[in-house]
């Protein structure tokens, strides 16, 4: 496999390591610790995009509506920043990453003023943010952000936690895109031996996330000429998905 074809095929995977952005998260009311998380996007969100359908139409004007509401108390406050945050993610799905950037960067400021620098409600967005750069090809800008998640998470949750995963994982991401496989080999690593423990619950509801971030992983090794081990990889992942019954996801 080329390198064109292998960095091609890591981009499109929008990988994560726990729950990624979803339609409907802009439409959740509250962000809790474990809501609206979004995984970094590789792709631009903007290219060969559809009309905006009715029920986007009218979730854009609820979500107008909520941000103004918002804005209307006055001062920061957190239902701004939540409001500001999910019409962030509907801008970045519609493809203005140039609005979704602005709406980011403020719901970040606000949350770094009422909850601290290092909330973990901060690294949901920083995340966000980060996927935004990424978007943009500007990979320099995302670095220092989602090293800082990872950062944050870390210390929130402690390293054996599926958000400090999923942080890991955006960062390998990452690095990979800018040429630094050694960076992000072991990132990867340690996001797949913190899926694999989780995946082993009676649930198994890390399934589909780890299959993801063994897919980057094999990428990854693709990409540095080292097949064997790849193709290894991407049996297990090819095992996970058999057993979860899942389809492929679209890209792979």
């Amino acid at each position: 496999m080329t390198r064109v074809y292998l960095f091609r095929r890591a981009c499109m995977r929008i990988a994560v390591a726990a729950a990624i952005l979803l339609p409907g998260c802009i439409k959740n009311p509250r962000l809790g610790k474990d809501e609206g998380r979004a995984a970094i996007v590789w792709e631009n969100p903007g290219l060969g995009a559809a009309a905006p359908s009715p029920a986007e139409k009218e979730t854009e004007r609820a979500l107008l509506a909520e941000k103004r509401q918002a804005e209307n108390q006055g001062g920061d406050n957190l239902a701004q920043a939540d409001a500001l945050y999910r019409l962030a993610i509907l801008r970045r799905q519609q493809g203005n990453l140039t609005e979704a950037e602005d709406l980011y960067r403020r719901a970040l400021a606000i949350r770094e003023r009422k909850q601290g620098p290092a909330h973990p409600d901060v690294a949901m967005i920083l995340n966000n943010l980060a996927a935004v750069y990424a978007a943009q090809g500007n990979y320099d800008a995302a670095q220092p952000l989602l090293e800082r998640s990872v950062e944050i998470r870390q210390t929130a949750y402690g390293e054996d936690h599926v958000l400090t995963a999923e942080s890991l994982n955006n960062l390998a991401l990452l690095y990979a895109a800018q040429g630094k496989p050694a960076a992000a080999e072991p990132l990867y690593r340690r996001a797949i031996a913190v899926l694999a423990k989780k995946d082993a619950a009676p649930l198994a509801a890390t399934q589909g996330q780890l299959e993801r971030v063994l897919e980057n992983y094999a990428a990854l090794l693709y990409d540095t000429g080292r097949d064997r081990e790849a193709e290894a990889i991407e049996t297990r992942a090819r095992l996970l998905r058999a057993t979860s019954g899942q389809p492929p996801a679209a890209g792979r």
